[in-house]
């Protein structure tokens, strides 16, 4: 005798998930904002707005985020079917969500007021449009996101490693470019400059600013559409591609400054600090030390002030005093700050009546072979905290900070 067939209860309805890589479009509008639309693109993503002429490129990864919650998150719990009309007290009438994605696949869903525990949000969707579910806090909030929140705000696409040349200019014409060559940049204009090194520090410092440090925000317009150009930059990525920059005249009053970028549509804002970080003179940007010494082939160092000798040796990777063989502190880090030296202005081809020696350095190897020797000259002429640096090699004398002069007299125990 066969038993009676029992009826098949429906399992609870699930919330829906996405397949982001089938999703071209998202709509989203939020409660007291306009609409917009995340919309796929050949090279990424954009967003389609009110009040934009073109599409605002917008950054891969924060909409990547918007598409994993969709694909990956699921609802706290079903909370039960619910009738037609929707009661008011889940406030559907009023989202404070709502986002249809279309494509390959569709989707939409609706947030609605916090459910009184405050454990999480009323929400529907449109594959089981008569059930009621919970939502969490995290979930809501990450596509509570406006469009703003979307814009990709790098002045310029690329990363550092793939650019091959760097031109720039102000008011228009280029006032100098650098080329890549063998893993690091050359001059090749000006003429005066041509296959002269940049300064490998100046020259990350310049990428990170321009590819990598966002500018404050991005609008459709701005005041004053006739604002000349102060700075204009080109890049060139391996591939072919350019990308350009044109940073404007700021209006009266106004502390911050607004640019035209060839990869974004309307008019990023710059801060007044990041707009320093690229205006660049090709003299920022030279290779400026004016010593480059291999300190670990050091064997002793000869110091002379006035009249006074003082000479330390190099003893087990530690210096000491030729004369009492007490430990010397800090002549490693005086040796590596003597390599970063910059100097802050052209060298001259010879100092004015004003100048006067104050110390000489010399450098030398375990042979006792010089390796190089360094003259400082006092001038009152020069700005404050500077001084002169020759190497007695014909090739001038360099105005550098005066800081390492003073740390070597402060260091060496020469007789007062």
């Amino acid at each position: 005798m066969s038993s009676p067939k029992k009826p098949v209860e429906r399992a609870e309805p699930v919330w829906p998930v996405l397949d982001k890589e089938q999703v071209d479009r998202l709509d989203v509008c939020l409660l007291g904002e306009k609409c917009f639309s995340l919309v796929r693109r050949t090279d990424g993503w954009g967003v389609v707005q009110h009040g934009w002429n073109g599409t605002v490129e917008a950054d891969l990864k924060k909409v990547n985020s918007l598409l994993d919650v969709l694909a990956q998150d699921k609802a706290l719990r079903f909370m039960g079917r619910i009738a037609d009309p929707v009661p008011a007290e889940y406030g559907f009438e009023a989202p404070r969500v709502r986002i249809a994605a279309g494509g390959g696949q569709e989707l939409a869903i609706s947030v609605g007021s916090e459910d009184p525990s405050g454990e999480g949000f009323y929400a529907l969707n449109s594959k089981e449009e008569d059930s009621l579910f919970l939502l969490g806090e995290k979930f809501v909030n990450r596509c509570g996101f406006p469009a703003e929140y979307y814009y990709n705000l790098h002045l310029a696409s690329g990363k550092p490693d793939e650019v091959v040349s760097i031109s720039l200019g102000h008011g228009g014409s280029f006032s100098w470019t650098l080329v890549r060559k063998d893993g690091s940049f050359m001059f090749s204009f000006p003429a005066s400059l041509g296959g002269k090194q940049a300064g490998g520090s100046e020259v990350d410092l310049f990428l990170h600013s321009l590819l990598e440090v966002p500018a404050k925000g991005l609008v459709s317009g701005i005041p004053n559409k006739e604002s000349r150009t102060l700075l204009n930059i080109e890049i060139s990525l391996s591939g072919k591609k350019v990308e350009t920059l044109e940073i404007l005249e700021p209006g009266d009053g106004e502390k911050f400054y607004f640019a035209r970028s060839s990869s974004q549509s309307g008019y990023l804002v710059l801060s007044k600090e990041h707009y320093e970080q690229l205006d660049k003179q090709a003299f920022a940007m030279q290779q400026r030390n004016v010593v480059s010494i291999a300190t670990g082939m050091l064997g002793s160092v000869r110091v002379v002030q006035g009249n006074q000798t003082f000479t330390g040796i190099k003893s087990d990777k530690s210096w000491i005093n030729f004369e009492d063989k007490k430990p010397l502190l800090g002549i490693d880090m005086s040796l590596w700050r003597l390599n970063e030296l910059k100097f802050e202005a052209e060298p001259k081809a010879s100092l004015s009546e004003t100048s006067e020696k104050v110390m000489d350095l010399e450098l030398m190897d375990d042979n006792g072979a010089r390796v190089v020797k360094v003259s400082f000259y006092s001038d009152p002429e020069l700005p404050d905290g500077q001084c002169w640096l020759s190497l007695g090699d014909g090739s001038g004398y360099y105005p550098v900070s005066d800081k390492l002069l003073e740390d070597l007299q402060g260091q060496i125990p020469l007789r007062k």
